[in-house]
């Protein structure tokens, strides 16, 4: 059964009443993060033993390593990669001019090689024109002229002398000794000759100063 108007009891008394602001827009978008919703919730602190300062890392416009948010990201890609083109350019430019640089080096080295050597063979002439070492080139290996057939003066031509009077003495001998064995007849078994001795020379002596 309804109750009348009149007898309806007296709402409570209304006590502390808490109103709860609106949030703006970057209010909620950052609830959706957690970084920023510590950092909502720390700024929003009602305790009294901390400090909040407001973007205390970001550095203030008065501060030395202070920068724009424009500044901070790279934003003309295309400048970035004729930077990347230019620079790969100019590498590329760098290493010819060092091959160039080195075989010049090179080149130059050669010819001051050449003209060194050009140098001590003018240096080696002169001194064979002064010293007359063109003629001793044709100096015989042996102490013996072969023009007019006659030994050096001198101990070499002395020693060349005994060898060959020593060789003849021993060919000579040497075919006597063929000779007495090969026969003992003295004559020519065919014709009746008489066959001539082999001449044995006198043994060559040598001399005490060779």
């Amino acid at each position: 059964m309804p109750v009348p108007f009149d007898q309806r009891p007296e709402p409570p008394p209304l006590g502390q009443v808490v109103n709860v602001a609106p949030q703006t827009r970057d209010q909620r978008k950052a609830a959706l993060f957690r970084e920023d919703l510590e950092k909502m919730r720390l700024k929003e602190r009602r305790e009294k033993y901390y400090s909040y300062q407001e973007g205390g890392v970001t550095p203030t416009a008065e501060s030395l390593s202070y920068i724009p948010e424009e500044q901070r990201f790279v934003t003309d890609a295309a400048s970035v990669n004729k930077g990347e083109r230019d620079a790969a350019v100019q590498k590329r430019e760098q290493m010819f001019y060092d091959r160039r640089v080195i075989k010049a080096q090179n080149e130059e080295e050669r010819w001051r090689t050449i003209e060194v050597k050009h140098q001590m063979e003018e240096r080696r002439m002169k001194e064979q024109r002064d010293n007359f070492s063109f003629a001793r080139s044709n100096k015989t290996s042996m102490p013996y002229n072969p023009i007019n057939l006659r030994y050096d003066n001198g101990q070499d031509g002395d020693r060349l002398r005994f060898s060959d009077d020593n060789l003849r003495y021993r060919g000579a001998l040497r075919a006597e000794h063929l000779q007495r064995r090969g026969t003992s007849t003295g004559y020519n078994v065919l014709t009746g000759e008489e066959i001539p001795r082999v001449h044995v020379p006198t043994r060559p002596q040598m001399e005490q100063q060779m």
